[in-house]
């Protein structure tokens, strides 16, 4: 199917037996014979032989020894769609996974997909955007192979309103997903899509739909989280307000096993919104990660700048500001920045 999707550039296709091969090995945690693995699989001894030299070949650190079999002695810490499809068995049967080394936009290439015949739900990936896409029109600097770019599509027919708290509930959710791996993660969201550590930005979360009058037809979550790179890696005019991870926790992480939790998370949160889940307030569930409460912000709104006192979120989203007049005024839109 994969073949016949016409795009900027094609996904890299990702050979089945590889992925079992690789779930075998991973779930055992020890040496599998080769003919355990073949009779498993299904395959021969030689194919197996020959898809362990291609996984070498991949990046893969595989020993064999004789009598033994293959142990996997270290996994890949950079993203590789055999990994990727690998772990993504945990994701529902119906979700497909597009993996690029490198794509103009991950926002865009979904576009791309969708139109020519692509089912969502699903994800695209890539190691290095050449036109990453922030809010607001900005460019989000992608550098090769060191951080997640990924973006999830989703085609929910629904009335709108369902889901305007996605972007809010994804950045909760992610947030969540990222503490319970590292739970000293200082993590905070700055409203409405920033995810801060330590006062630095870690990732970045860009919504698009596409809306009639009564119906969402579709709607893409781009996120772009930095994961492995250095602070002296990014480019000198972000240094200072950037970070990753790995600068906060002085250690690297496994960008494939990563990528499939941020997937769930954004699942998480689209259903949420889809189902109606008002089992959770979203003000209540916010004020946990929220980088603005009480602190003086200055935004500009339908043209006009306003400053005030930031009071968190109400249940639908909006910003709660105390202007300097007294008022409480709820800001649906707007790009924030703290007063020094």
């Amino acid at each position: 199917m994969i073949k016949k999707l016409i795009t900027q550039n094609q996904p890299v296709e990702v050979d089945p037996t590889e992925v079992a091969i690789l779930k075998t090995l991973i779930e055992s945690n020890a040496y599998v014979s080769g003919s355990a693995l073949a009779k498993s699989i299904g395959i021969s001894r030689t194919t197996i032989h020959t898809k362990m030299d291609q996984l070498k070949s991949a990046g893969f650190k595989i020993n064999a020894i004789s009598n033994r079999g293959y142990c996997l002695e270290k996994l890949p810490q950079n993203l590789l769609p055999q990994l990727l499809h690998t772990y993504g068995q945990a994701l529902s049967k119906d979700f497909q996974l597009f993996f690029y080394p490198s794509v103009d936009s991950t926002n865009l290439e979904a576009e791309r997909l969708f139109s020519n015949g692509a089912k969502t739900p699903f994800a695209v990936f890539t190691h290095k955007q050449t036109a990453g896409k922030g809010r607001l029109g900005r460019k989000w600097h992608s550098q090769a192979n060191k951080n997640l770019y990924c973006s999830i599509m989703f085609s929910p027919n629904t009335p709108p309103e369902k889901l305007q708290s996605f972007t809010l509930w994804a950045g909760i959710e992610v947030c969540r997903s990222l503490k319970a791996l590292i739970p000293s993660l200082d993590l905070k969201i700055k409203w409405p899509n920033d995810l801060y550590c330590n006062g630095k930005k870690v990732s970045g979360i860009l919504t698009e739909a596409k809306i009639d009058s009564d119906r969402m037809h579709t709607i893409i979550l781009g996120l772009g989280l930095n994961i492995n790179s250095t602070q002296k890696s990014f480019p000198k005019e972000i240094q200072s307000i950037a970070t990753s991870l790995r600068a906060e926790t002085h250690q690297s992480y496994d960008m494939n096993a990563l990528s499939i939790e941020i997937i769930q998370a954004t699942v998480r949160a689209y259903n949420k919104c889809i189902e109606s889940n008002d089992d959770e307030s979203l003000s209540d569930a916010w004020d946990a990660f929220d980088y603005l409460r009480d602190r003086t912000i200055s935004l500009t709104e339908n043209g006009k700048k306003i400053s005030g006192l930031a009071l968190g979120i109400n249940v639908y989203g909006a910003l709660q500001l105390k202007a300097n007049d007294g008022t409480i005024r709820s800001i649906h839109s707007g790009d924030v920045t703290l007063k020094r």
